[in-house]
């Protein structure tokens, strides 16, 4: 948008960034794509690792562990959902656990990943969200948004529409 539009970004040191690790979701990759951010840019500046899914340890009880894949669970077909497939598996008892299906959960429980422009694997990150917050600034002060250091004091609305008027 930087020819059509101004953009001002209006930041303060003194306020800072919170810095913690951060966990994404895969449509980050979707957002810099979409800004096109270099992928080994964006992991050397943040300190990202990649990521195939969320651990939940000790979730429901203590011991107990799942893991929210990124990844398609089965493939459908024409005669009908995965799902209905699997549990007719179960059921006849060939059918393996439902994460057996799974090419992103394999992979993490196996400590296993690897990318590049024909993998088809889905996977986010997990950064440092001060890295990424003064990455971000650099990335988009290159591409003509302006930074003003302070601090907004008021903001305005029209009353009717919510709109910024100052």
């Amino acid at each position: 948008l930087g020819p059509l539009l101004d953009i001002v970004l209006i930041e303060s040191d003194e306020i800072g960034t919170v810095g913690v690790g951060e966990a994404t979701i895969p449509t980050i990759r979707t957002f810099h794509r979409f800004l096109e951010i270099d992928e080994r840019d964006f992991m050397r500046a943040t300190q990202a690792t990649f990521k195939l899914g969320i651990a939940f340890e000790n979730w429901a009880r203590r011991g107990d562990r799942y893991i929210h894949s990124f990844g398609r669970v089965g493939q459908s077909i024409w005669m009908g959902d995965f799902q209905h497939m699997w549990l007719r598996a179960r059921a006849e008892g060939t059918g393996g656990a439902l994460g057996d299906y799974c090419f992103e959960l394999t992979a993490a429980e196996a400590g296993k990943f690897a990318t590049g422009p024909d993998a088809k694997i889905n996977y986010a990150y997990h950064l440092d969200a001060s890295r990424y917050a003064v990455f971000l600034r650099q990335f988009s002060e290159a591409r003509g948004v302006t930074r003003v250091e302070g601090k907004i004091g008021q903001v305005h609305q029209h009353p009717e529409t919510g709109f910024i008027e100052a």
